[in-house]
């Protein structure tokens, strides 16, 4: 089991596209949360120093940069917006490096010493919870259930998930042959210290049938790359007891390696998770820009494209959400699907340009509802569904 006692002297790659894509997640997000007008509290759960030794800027004051911005922008968000960081190891650092930040909360405590405040909040409030643990100890399942029980105004969450570490761990408690392991692309892995068991791991996947899949690895019915992308598959269709609405980002340094780990996205609302996807997709893509041009260093992560690294064929996939609509399924609905199936790979744009076209090629048809404009009354080809309600059926 790895140490976490240097995880603070500096940022690795792999904790600056993490943090990114939360950077990038609250500027839509908290603008888009504000419209509700209900109070918003961001959880970061296990915060960390806040500050690595090398200056870098960790979640919380990623986190707390948001605050004040949307503060400045509308002086009434003052007391609707707030941050609350737990973290129980280095709770002075953290307090220290949040000092003078406004509505910046610190809890000493682990995630589950904390639950209680956590449930303590109004349920009036929209709750995004940021979810970056040093290992899979303190992501038991029922701590989610607990969570949605209290049944909050909106409920987000993005959780940093070492699945393949997670199943590495297993093989540790289930162990048949180091042979079987020996030729895999494993990274070396951040774990915590406290010890494991069966029971402990159960506890966080929502139950037993990691050890299926592993019992199916040790009797070769898969290999360790098809038992992690079945395991994430069925803990992400766990997941769905909690959000609607899930989508995983695979952080690979090659896509022929193991992913690092897993970016978890849980919402109940279809536009959250079509608001990440489209921004993740879009954030990311500026990234790899600005490293081929020198703006940043590289980071030596490749783009989590689903269609090269599992072979998916996008226009099949639409035609068969499709087809399995005989009354035609709503063009929102259609994305959302496609989503938790691609994770960050395309923007919402590019799903809409690909339908369009697959109409225009008779593949599709493509219904308004209203069909004329009211304006002009020209027919509407507008693929807008905040504006108009879109079914998207096959053609013939």
């Amino acid at each position: 089991m790895g140490q976490t006692k240097n995880f603070f002297k500096e940022k690795k790659n792999w904790s600056l596209i993490k943090d990114k894509i939360l950077d990038y997640y609250l500027i839509p997000y908290i603008a888009k949360i504000a419209k509700t007008g209900k109070p918003l509290i961001i959880f970061d759960c296990f915060a960390g120093k806040g500050k690595f030794d090398s200056g870098e800027n960790g979640s919380p004051l990623i986190i707390a940069a948001h605050i004040k911005t949307a503060i400045q922008r509308n002086p009434f968000s003052r007391n609707r917006v707030k941050g609350v960081f737990i973290e129980k190891k280095y709770f002075s650092d953290l307090k220290s490096n949040l000092a003078g930040h406004l509505n910046a909360e610190v809890l000493a405590g682990t995630f589950e010493d904390n639950l209680g405040n956590i449930l303590s909040a109004d349920t009036l409030s929209n709750v995004f919870f940021y979810i970056d643990p040093y290992g899979i100890k303190s992501l038991s399942f029922s701590n989610f259930k607990q969570i949605k029980s209290k049944k909050f105004f909106s409920n987000e969450m993005l959780m940093n998930f070492n699945s393949a570490g997670f199943l590495r761990e297993g093989c540790r408690l289930l162990p048949r042959s180091d042979d079987q392991l020996k030729d895999i692309e494993i990274d070396d892995y951040e774990m915590d210290d406290t010890a494991n068991s069966i029971e402990k791991m159960d506890a966080v996947a929502g139950g037993a049938y990691w050890q299926d899949i592993l019992n199916d690895f040790y009797n070769g019915k898969i290999d360790f790359y098809q038992a992690e992308d079945k395991f994430i598959s069925e803990y992400s269709a766990k997941l769905k007891d909690i959000y609607l609405y899930t989508v995983n980002i695979p952080i690979k340094v090659k896509s022929s390696h193991l992913p690092k780990y897993r970016l978890v996205f849980g919402s109940n609302h279809e536009d959250g998770i079509i608001l990440m996807a489209d921004n993740m997709n879009k954030k990311w893509k500026e990234i790899v820009d600005q490293q081929n041009n020198g703006q940043l260093p590289l980071l030596d992560f490749e783009f989590p494209d689903l269609m090269l690294s599992q072979g998916f064929d996008l226009k099949k996939d639409i035609l068969s959400f499709v087809s399995a609509n005989i009354s035609g399924i709503p063009l929102k609905s259609l994305i959302v699907e496609l989503i938790e199936k691609y994770g960050i790979t395309f923007s919402e744009s590019h799903y809409k340009d690909t339908i369009k076209q697959m109409e225009k090629d008779s593949y599709l048809v493509i219904d308004r509802y209203p069909p004329k404009t009211r304006k002009t009354g020209k027919t509407a080809t507008s693929m807008e569904y905040d504006k108009y309600k879109i079914i998207i059926r096959k053609s013939g």
